[in-house]
């Protein structure tokens, strides 16, 4: 039997990881990143060292900014992009994507895999084409050399959903060969309400931004999480599961999640997250414009906001989140997120929409 053949989309910490390392497992990788800058190394040679928790080569069959060249031939789409490109990769991605192929988003924050089917299907492309999302990287990494990774530490396990949630069974008997860390959602929305980055990132750097903005360097976990952060990151948590329950979805709590990803004991967040050794040495970011505001809010918080608004849910914490990031920012995070709207769902019937995508073929299908 034939090897699955990949393309990486984005070329970023995440997306050398993951490249790398399937490379180094001897499948057939391409890399696509949007612009040049980032790769221009790698395009001449075409290899990916890993070092740390992973440690090997990788040799790339294609590495480029031609995305149809870089999806020609694949089997599937690992998309490693921040979500707020999500939608326009997807349009990008439409004319040159063919029947059969998987699209995989890592991670697709709250709701990618449903943003990006309808941008699939907006750019025209009718197909036959399954979208899934998991809910966190497996991999806690950062590439200070184009071409080199360094994997800080491997999750234990990472939940993973088709759109459709008959396609999930479909998804991990194709990725489980050279992910095995992967494990079968129920649905997207327990991917979705698993969001973990939402739950984290806008809380630390929010309440740390004075540390930030004045110029102070510390261990974005391990410094950044005091008692009273710990607190409302769990005020976070509660709100966003509150949520999803109303939905009918059970996703895994800060804890629960801390436990099973990283192989934690304990009780609290406060004490698991300064305990995680995976943790150690990150650094906090330079300045507050960074993707933990401008991804994980219009990404993460904003659709959970919008939900909860259309199920009568109140998420003050989460609001209060979303109005001082975009005030911070000086950008509208409301409005540049996903919402009920933006997904192509109604306030009304929201459930049962909700409903008939995650648990229809119809929705994947032509």
């Amino acid at each position: 039997m034939n090897k699955l053949k990949y393309a990486v989309i984005g070329a970023g910490c995440g997306g050398q990881a993951i490249a790398g390392y399937l490379a180094s497992e001897n499948f057939d990788v391409t890399l696509y990143n949007r612009s040049i800058g980032r790769i221009a190394p790698l395009i001449k040679r075409k290899m990916i060292r890993l070092k740390g928790a992973l440690k090997g080569r990788g040799d790339l069959s294609y590495v480029g900014t031609d995305l149809c060249m870089a999806l020609e031939n694949r089997d599937i789409i690992m998309v490693v992009t921040t979500a707020d490109g999500h939608k326009e990769i997807a349009g990008k991605m439409a004319p040159c994507l063919k029947n059969g192929q998987m699209i995989i988003l890592n991670p697709g924050r709250t709701f990618g895999a449903l943003e990006v089917h309808c941008a699939i299907r907006e750019k025209g492309f009718s197909g036959n084409i399954i979208v899934a999302e998991a809910n966190t990287l497996v991999y806690a990494t950062r590439v200070h050399t184009s071409g080199t990774a360094v994997i800080k530490g491997v999750k234990k396990e990472v939940s993973i959903a088709a759109l459709s949630a008959d396609h999930t069974g479909s998804v991990m008997s194709k990725i489980r060969s050279a992910f095995p860390q992967f494990t079968a959602a129920r649905s997207m929305l327990e991917t979705s309400f698993g969001n973990i980055g939402a739950v984290f990132h806008p809380v630390i750097i929010l309440f740390n931004r004075d540390r930030i903005r004045n110029g102070k360097v510390f261990d974005f976990y391990i410094d950044g999480v005091t008692k009273k952060i710990a607190a409302a990151i769990e005020k976070v948590d509660n709100e966003m599961r509150q949520v999803a329950k109303a939905l009918g979805a059970v996703p895994l709590s800060v804890t629960e999640w801390l436990a099973s990803r990283y192989a934690l004991r304990g009780t609290d967040i406060y004490s698991m997250i300064r305990s995680n050794p995976t943790y150690q040495g990150i650094e906090s970011p330079k300045s507050l414009d960074h993707r933990y505001l401008w991804e994980d809010i219009p990404a993460g918080l904003v659709p959970v906001s919008s939900f909860g608004r259309a199920l009568n849910i109140k998420t003050e914490m989460i609001d209060y989140l979303i109005d001082l990031g975009s005030e911070l920012l000086g950008r509208d995070f409301r409005g540049q997120g996903r919402t009920v709207e933006t997904l192509g769902l109604s306030k009304q019937g929201l459930r049962e929409e909700l409903e008939n995508i995650i648990f229809s073929r119809k929705i994947e299908a032509a």
